[in-house]
Order: structure tokens, then sequence, then C-alpha cells
């Protein structure tokens, strides 16, 4: 009778082993699919701010080449009105700038100004990337 009873007792306490080792292993595969889980999407979220910088990159030279041609006009308009024999300190006034700003407006650009210019916006657009 004692030889069934440890016998019995043996073959339950495996068969409670076995269970708890089950859920140990379930537990183990849940927490390994969400640990890839969390892996995925943070891979997700640098690819997306990597996207976004190169985009604020792509429209930031963007608007900078829109804005020197914008400057170039302002130039241009400054220029005419000088060529009207307007003095520096009418167009300041006409224009809400400083007479000193006028003066920059109509100071001849240097080549290698807009060549540095030009290439700034260029190493920028690279440095991001």
């Amino acid at each position: 009778m004692m030889a069934q009873r440890k016998s019995a007792t043996k073959t339950e306490a495996r068969e409670r082993a076995r269970r708890a080792a089950a859920e140990s292993m379930a537990r183990e595969q849940r927490l390994l699919e969400l640990g890839e889980e969390f892996f995925v999407a943070q891979g997700e979220a640098e690819q997306i701010m990597e996207t976004a910088e190169q985009r604020i990159a792509e429209i930031r030279a963007k608007a900078e080449q829109e804005a020197a041609r914008a400057t170039e006009n302002q130039v241009r308009v400054v220029a005419g009105m000088k060529g009207e024999r307007v003095t520096v300190a009418e167009i300041a006034q006409r224009l809400e700038l400083s007479a000193a700003e006028v003066r920059a407006l109509l100071k001849p650009p240097t080549a290698t100004t807009s060549v540095d210019s030009e290439q700034q916006g260029a190493s920028s657009v690279e440095d991001v990337k």
C-alpha cells in the first residue's frame, strides 16, 4: 500500500512540476514576443525620425533658396529706387528700414559671398544626412 501511495505522490509531483514548467515556458514565450514587439517599434520610431530629419533638411534647403530669391528681389527694388535718384534716407523711410539696412542692400554682392552661401546650404543638407 505504501509503495502505491509513494508512486502516486511521485506521479502527482511530476505532473505539478510539468505544469509549472509549462506555465513558465509559456510566460517566457510571451515575454520574448513582447520584447520582439518592443524592438520592432523602437526601430520604426528611429526610422520615422531619420526620415523626418531628411525631409526637414530638404525643406530647409528649399526655403533658403526661396528666401535668397526674395532677398534678391529686395535688392532689385532698392537699387531701382536708388536708380530714381532717391536718397538712402528716403528709401529707408519708404521701406521702413534703417539707413544701414538700405546701404547693405545696395552693397554689390561679391562672387564669393553667393558661392559661400550656396556651399553652406549644400553642406548643411549633407551634414544632416
